[in-house]
């Protein structure tokens, strides 16, 4: 009977070259880590050629910064857990954070060429993939597609768009934004890409979003993703229904600060609209306004004539405060 040669499992070669890689920047490395590394490393061709192909994934990353933020994420995963076992635990969290960015390097080495698509300040879309999955785009969006024969990618670079993904397991659907990722496999969700966060809001089924730790996002909650913290709510029906108004063209509000009303409707405008009165900020209104330009001047017309507030022009800018006492 003919001898049998294995062949090594890829799988596991990328597994161990990741654990390598995580072990070897590690602060407290020893000499008797590296000679262990060079023993795997010559032990086959295999291991080298995953080990460097790691490598250079891992700087890439490194570079873009995107890695520096998963590797602090794993750490930060792990910082509650017993003292004795933290090193091993991190080192694994480092780990799986390489394999994941060299899954992602793979997925989009055969993508096709990037689709841009994008809205000016007041303009909506609306387009249909080539999977069967559709976006829309808010006001002042920019969103790039990269999508391969393993993984559908969208990367929000800014603004905010609203996803119906066709359902399809060999293919996951991702979201890039803000330093952080959604997946999704069949599902609605809202992402949006503010000024200090990321907000991602689940319409049908269910998310995965990463932030710390990961949390699993079901139909009817939102969670806001900050630099330091994530906070996870539910919505009421008629909430869900506002959050996506602007889909339809209209935005409604219900006893909210003026400064929250306004800073929404900034997103329609080319100019900046600037409350200078605090107590003026945080007055509850109310009502139903275009997601346009129009609903901007409805809104501020609302202001003068029913409230009495003073609206200043000047070099692109409105400046809205309260009138003064006769």
């Amino acid at each position: 009977m003919s001898e049998v040669h294995r062949l090594p499992e890829s799988d596991r070669i990328d597994r161990e070259a990741s654990e390598w890689i995580a072990r070897l920047n590690a602060d407290e490395v020893s000499d008797a880590d590296r000679n262990q590394f060079e023993a795997w490393r010559d032990s086959h061709p295999m291991h080298a050629r995953s080990y460097d192909e790691l490598t250079g994934t891992w700087q890439a990353f490194t570079a873009a910064g995107s890695l520096v933020r998963a590797v602090s994420f794993g750490h930060s995963m792990n910082a509650a857990t017993e003292p004795h076992s933290f090193k091993w635990r991190w080192l694994a969290a480092a780990a799986a954070v390489v394999v994941l960015a060299f899954s992602l390097y793979r997925y989009t080495m055969d993508r096709v060429p990037d689709q841009v698509l994008q809205t000016a300040i007041g303009e909506h879309a609306s387009i249909s993939l080539s999977d069967g999955s559709t976006l829309d785009l808010n006001s002042n969006t920019l969103a790039r597609v990269s999508y391969s024969r393993r993984a559908r990618i969208i990367h929000l670079d800014r603004g905010e768009a609203y996803f119906k993904v066709k359902h399809d397991t060999e293919r996951p659907f991702w979201v890039m934004g803000g330093g952080s990722w959604v997946r999704a496999v069949g599902t609605e969700f809202d992402v949006y890409l503010r000024a200090n966060d990321l907000q991602v809001t689940v319409s049908e089924g269910a998310v995965k979003v990463g932030t710390a730790p990961v949390s699993l996002i079901s139909a009817g909650q939102r969670v806001d993703i900050g630099t330091s913290a994530a906070v996870l709510r539910a919505l009421s029906a008629a909430d869900l229904t506002r959050s996506s108004g602007w889909r339809s063209g209209s935005l409604y509000f219900e006893n909210q600060p003026l400064g929250e009303v306004i800073q929404e409707l900034s997103r329609y405008t080319a100019a900046r609209l600037i409350v200078t009165d605090d107590t003026l900020r945080r007055l509850p209104v109310g009502g139903s306004f275009q997601a346009n330009t129009q609903g901007v001047e409805s809104l501020l017309s609302m202001l003068q004539d029913g409230l009495g507030v003073k609206l200043r022009r000047d070099e692109g800018a409105i400046y809205i405060s309260r009138a003064a006492r006769k």
